[in-house]
C-alpha cells in the first residue's frame, strides 16, 4: 500500500524539469551518437524519437526520487543503460537463424514414417539397406542417409542396426 501511495504521489506532484547541466549532457550525447550513426549500424538508430526517449527516461529517473529537477546524475544513469543495451545488441549473432529441418533430420522423419506405416499394415519390422535407400530417393547423399540412420538408432532409439545392411524397427507407433 505504501508503494501505491508513493506512485500516486509521484504521478500527481513530481513533474521534474531538465536542469541546465542535464540538458547539455543530453544534447552532447545525442549529437555525438548522431555523428557516429553511420559508423555503427548495429546500434539503436539515432532519431528525434531517441532524443525524446533520453529526456523521458531522465525525467522518470528524477520522478522516481520525487525530485523537481532532472540532475546530471539522472542523465548519466540513463546514458549508461542505453550504452549497455547497445553493447548487448552488438553481441547478438548476425547470422540468420536456421528455420526448418536439416536434410538428414527430414530424411529420418520420412524413413520412420515409412517403417511405421509398414509395421502397421503387417509388413514386418525387418528392413534392408537397399529398401530404405529406395525410400530415401535417388538424390539423397550418402552422408545424409548415414546421418538419418544414426539418428534413428542413437537419438530416437527407433532402429536397431543388425549388421550387413539389415535393420529392425523397434520404435513405437
Amino acid at each position: 500500500e505504501l508503494l501505491m501511495t508513493s506512485l500516486r504521489y509521484a504521478r500527481q506532484f513530481a513533474h521534474p524539469a531538465l536542469g541546465k547541466a542535464a540538458r547539455n549532457r543530453i544534447r552532447e550525447f545525442y549529437l555525438k551518437r548522431k555523428a557516429n550513426d553511420h559508423k555503427a549500424a548495429s546500434q539503436i538508430p539515432v532519431t528525434p524519437r531517441f532524443l525524446e526517449a533520453l529526456i523521458r527516461l531522465s525525467e522518470a529517473r528524477a520522478r522516481a526520487e520525487l525530485r523537481r529537477v532532472v540532475l546530471l546524475s539522472d542523465v548519466e544513469d540513463v546514458i549508461e543503460i542505453v550504452q549497455a543495451g547497445a553493447d548487448f545488441t552488438e553481441q547478438l549473432p548476425d547470422d540468420p537463424i536456421r528455420k526448418g529441418k536439416t536434410k538428414a533430420n527430414a530424411l529420418s522423419d520420412r524413413l520412420r514414417q515409412f517403417m511405421e506405416r509398414r509395421v502397421r499394415t503387417g509388413g514386418g519390422r525387418e528392413f534392408r539397406d537397399r529398401e530404405l535407400r529406395e525410400v530415401a530417393g535417388p538424390g539423397v547423399k550418402e552422408e545424409d542417409f548415414d546421418k538419418a540412420i544414426r539418428r534413428l538408432n542413437e537419438q530416437e532409439n527407433a532402429l536397431l542396426i543388425k549388421g550387413s545392411g539389415n535393420y529392425q524397427y523397434i520404435g513405437g507407433m
